[in-house]
């Protein structure tokens, strides 16, 4: 390596390097900042330990908010939805239902009051045949032999049966009331040996003055027995007439 020429003149560099360590020289290096810089490192570790708390936290919240949720079959904190849009038990679940109690009396509709033609031959189940007239009700029965040519009438205008009264008749396990008056009968029961039954009302157009009604019991009636006793109202349920 060859030594620098004291004969040739300096370049800039070294010249600028010369006059900087020369003005350096006469600088003083300010005190090192200790406490400074031990205030900042305290600060650093507890905003380190304060973002380390705080998912700790969220995720206590979190558990709390789960265990309060309801558990649904499957483990799960919210019920699936079906696809009817509703919510599903699940496969495992085991929906406990009360078996289905029968409707009361008082809950079930009434038969509509069905309005039948004069003369018409109205068929009552069973083989079992009414005819409405204007002034009487027959009865036939199909299933004698003969074919039942012959039917059993009773006049609702020979005044056997007074105004706002009702009877009964019947023939083995049917039950036949039988209304005379004024009101407009809709709604009539026939109790026998402890059973309420709701017959079918029948009635001519127009105001005919008297209605009909039957009725199948489960067994035959005898009237040397226990009276059979029944009920007749209007569609708003205020009582017409009952027997006995």
């Amino acid at each position: 390596m060859n030594a620098p020429d004291p004969g040739r003149p300096e370049d800039d560099a070294a010249s600028l390097r010369r006059a900087l360590r020369a003005t350096a020289g006469e600088l003083a290096p300010p005190p090192y900042p200790a406490e400074r810089v031990r205030r900042l490192g305290r600060r650093r570790v507890r905003t380190r330990r304060a973002l380390v708390a705080v998912p700790a936290a969220v995720a206590a919240v979190l558990a709390a908010v789960a265990i309060a949720l309801p558990q649904w079959p499957g483990g799960e904190g919210l019920p699936a939805a079906d696809s009817a849009g509703g919510e599903a038990l699940g496969p495992r679940a085991t929906p406990s239902l009360a078996p289905a109690q029968p409707a009361a009396p008082s809950a079930r509709p009434w038969p509509a009051v069905r309005t039948v033609g004069a003369g018409e031959p109205v068929e009552i189940g069973r083989g079992q045949v009414l005819t409405l007239g204007a002034d009487q009700v027959c009865h036939r029965d199909t299933t004698e032999p003969g074919g039942g040519v012959e039917d059993t009438c009773k006049s609702v205008s020979d005044g056997n049966q007074a105004a706002g009264s009702v009877s009964i008749q019947s023939s083995g396990t049917l039950l036949r009331p039988l209304y005379i008056g004024p009101g407009r009968a809709a709604r009539m029961t026939v109790e026998v040996d402890g059973e309420v039954l709701r017959a079918q009302v029948l009635t001519l157009e127009g105001n005919p003055g008297y209605a009909v009604g039957y009725a199948w019991g489960s067994s035959g009636v005898s009237f040397d027995g226990p009276t059979p006793k029944v009920r007749v109202s209007d569609a708003e349920g205020k009582l017409l007439a009952e027997f006995p």
